[in-house]
C-alpha cells in the first residue's frame, strides 16, 4: 500500500532557525551572555510549474523564560527585512539570518513576523498571497526542549518552514491550471545540539542516479495515532539527498519517483551530531 503519496496541493518551502552549542569557540563575549545564530534553508519544491517561492520576514524575536513573573517578553534578535528565494536554498543549505548576543538562561519560544508572500510560476505569473493574521501579527513557534544558553558559549537552531504544508496551490496543477494559492504557514524547531543529519542517493537497478525523486522522513508513533511525516527531500542533479536538523531517534525513510515502484527503509537511527548515509535503489515498475 502507498503509505506517502506526495500532494502536490500543497508545496515544500523550509524555512530552518539552527541552535547548537559549541564549545571550542574562544570568543569574548560580555558577563552573563551567550550568542546564538539564526539561518534559513529550504526543503525543495516539487512542482515543475514553480520558479521561486519568495517570502519577506522582518523581525524574529525570542521569549526567555522569567521565573518571577507569569509574562515572559519576546526579544528582538532580527529587526531588518529580510527578502529571500527559498528555492535557492536546498539540499542543507543554509543562509543566516541573524546573529545576536543574548542574557544567560532558558528560552522557549519563537516569534516569527511574515509580512509578505509570493509565488512566481515558470511562465512568469505572479501570484501575491494573503499573510494570515497570526502570521502578520507574529507567528509562535515552541522550542521543545527548550534552548538553554549558557554564559560563553554559541548555539545554533533549527527552524524548519514547512512548504508542503504552507504553500497549498489552487487549481488544477496537474493540468498546468493553478490559480493561486493558500499560504498557511507550519514549521518546527529543532536545537541542532539534539540533531543529526540523514544523507544519500537515489538510483535504479542499472546505477542510473535518480534526479529530483521525493524522500520522505517518517517517524512511527504508535497503534493509536498516525505516523508522523517529518520532512521531505528530493534529490539534486546527481541523484543526491540532505535532511538535516533530524532530532536524535529512530525514523523510516520512503522514496518516489513516477515510473518507479516505491521503496520504504525501515529503522533508521539518527543520532546527533552524526551523518547517517542511506541509498535507494529503486525497482521500474513493470
Amino acid at each position: 500500500m502507498k503509505k506517502f503519496g506526495l500532494a502536490l496541493t500543497t508545496i515544500v518551502l523550509g524555512i530552518l532557525l539552527m541552535v547548537a552549542c559549541n564549545d571550542s569557540e574562544t570568543i569574548n563575549f560580555p558577563e552573563g551572555k551567550g550568542k546564538v545564530n539564526v539561518y534559513l534553508t529550504d526543503a525543495p519544491f516539487p512542482i515543475e510549474l514553480v520558479s521561486q517561492t519568495i517570502v519577506t520576514i522582518d523581525k524574529v524575536e525570542i521569549r526567555k523564560q522569567e521565573s518571577d513573573t507569569t509574562e515572559s517578553s519576546f526579544i528582538p534578535i532580527m529587526v531588518e527585512p529580510f527578502e529571500v528565494d527559498l528555492l535557492t536554498l536546498t539540499n542543507g543549505i543554509t543562509e543566516q539570518l541573524a546573529s545576536v548576543e543574548l542574557e544567560a538562561g532558558t528560552y522557549d519560544m519563537m516569534r516569527l513576523h511574515v509580512v509578505d508572500a509570493e509565488v512566481i510560476l515558470t511562465d512568469e505569473t505572479v501570484f501575491d498571497l494573503k499573510i494570515p493574521s497570526g502570521s502578520s501579527s507574529g507567528l509562535k513557534i515552541k522550542i521543545e526542549p527548550a534552548l538553554t544558553i549558557n554564559s560563553g558559549e554559541t548555539s545554533d537552531v533549527l527552524l524548519d518552514f514547512d512548504v508542503s504544508k504552507s504553500f497549498v496551490a489552487k487549481g488544477n496543477w496537474k493540468g498546468g491550471m493553478i490559480n493561486g494559492f493558500n499560504f498557511k504557514p507550519v514549521i518546527r524547531c529543532v536545537l541542532l545540539d539534539r540533531a543529526g543529519r540523514i544523507e544519500g542517493t537515489v538510483s535504479d537497478t542499472s546505477n542510473v542516479l535518480l534526479p529530483n525523486t521525493a524522500v520522505n522522513l517518517w517517524t512511527e508513533v504508535n497503534d493509536i495515532e498516525e505516523d508522523s511525516l517529518i520532512t521531505t527531500a528530493f534529490t539534486d542533479e546527481m541523484g543526491m539527498y540532505k535532511l538535516i536538523g533530524i532530532p536524535e531517534g529512530a525514523y523510516y525513510l520512503i522514496a518516489e519517483q513516477d515510473s518507479f515502484l516505491i521503496d520504504t527503509i525501515w529503522n533508521v537511527d539518527v543520532l546527533k551530531g552524526q551523518s547517517t548515509q542511506i541509498d535507494f535503489v529503486l525497482t521500474p515498475e513493470p
